[in-house]
């Protein structure tokens, strides 16, 4: 029976992505932004978790039709990046540089802690096309491993992975490779991970948006043990053409000889600089998950 799910999802999948790579790009565009229109609207649930994250989070500066009107871009947002994610083949090395542009000096940033042959761990939020976001590192030429989780459905995970290899990255499953994590990292190499969600165990509390959230110790983690840095970044999305990379500044273990503060300390300067630019462009994070699953009171999880 599991078989016949897993096919039941992969079919129509392939249709999609034969048909995004076949289309040219203003119209894979606008297919993707109404795919996104279509989820806002009979996704009925995950828009009122954006609604009601959104309010909370930035309720005092954004009014309630303004929070509607970000939520639909929300939504039109994440449409258009599983149209380009679908299209990587298409687009390929030579069409990421030609998409995404580096106005603050990213590539310098990495070259410079390449060059320091400690490797470094990449992460992004999902905020505009976070896959194309890593796919740039590889596309400059610098040594890099997507760091990711395994999905239930193994002809999905499979095509998936595919398109990353397709822009040249390596891939690590989270679930069974932490000696190669550690090995890439010891030999130079860049490790990249998506880490903004929340993180059910392995976590600590921090303040995110002024409420408490659980965050993955992991690449904090690896960053202290290898005595890598950790270089934060966003891709903002301005067209389907025009991609926006903004890089903040590498973040050091502390080395003070806690591992558990040293932790804190470099998770907790990554998610500002998250923080600092999801304010500014709230309509480009993944507001639809339940990012806040701490109780304020009790910091305890909740189900």
């Amino acid at each position: 029976m599991a078989s016949l799910k897993h096919t039941a999802e992969y079919v129509p999948t392939a249709v999609l992505v034969k048909l995004a790579c076949l289309l040219p790009d203003g119209v894979a565009d606008r297919l993707g932004a109404g795919l996104g229109s279509l989820a806002h609207a009979i996704l009925t649930s995950r828009r009122r978790i954006a609604i009601d994250n959104l309010t909370r989070a930035m309720g005092d500066t954004l009014g309630q039709e303004e929070i509607r009107r970000v939520t639909r871009e929300v939504f039109r947002g994440i449409g258009r990046t599983v149209i380009e994610f679908a299209r990587f083949g298409r687009l390929g090395i030579e069409g990421t540089r030609r998409i995404v542009f580096d106005p603050d000096g990213g590539r310098e940033v990495l070259q410079k802690v390449l060059d320091e042959g400690k490797g470094a761990v990449l992460i992004c939020p999902h905020f505009g096309n976070w896959e194309l976001a890593g796919a740039w590192a590889a596309s400059e030429g610098f040594p890099i491993d997507f760091w990711v989780g395994t999905q239930h459905n193994q002809k999905i995970d499979e095509l998936f992975n595919r398109f990353r290899r397709e822009m040249g990255v390596g891939i690590i499953p989270l679930a069974t490779g932490l000696k190669q994590i550690f090995k890439g990292l010891r030999s130079g190499r860049f490790g990249c991970v998506v880490p903004d969600q929340h993180a059910p165990a392995e976590s600590i509390i921090l303040d995110f948006f002024g409420r408490p959230a659980s965050m993955a110790k992991g690449p904090a983690l690896f960053a202290v043990r290898c005595v890598s840095p950790v270089v934060p970044f966003l891709l903002r999305r301005e067209r389907y053409d025009r991609h926006i990379l903004m890089p903040g500044k590498p973040i050091y273990p502390p080395g003070s000889g806690d591992t558990e503060a040293d932790i804190r300390t470099i998770t907790a300067a990554y998610m500002k600089f998250f923080e600092d630019g999801i304010r500014k462009h709230p309509e480009q994070w993944m507001w639809t998950h339940r990012r806040w699953k701490v109780d304020a009171r009790s910091n305890k999880t909740l189900v």
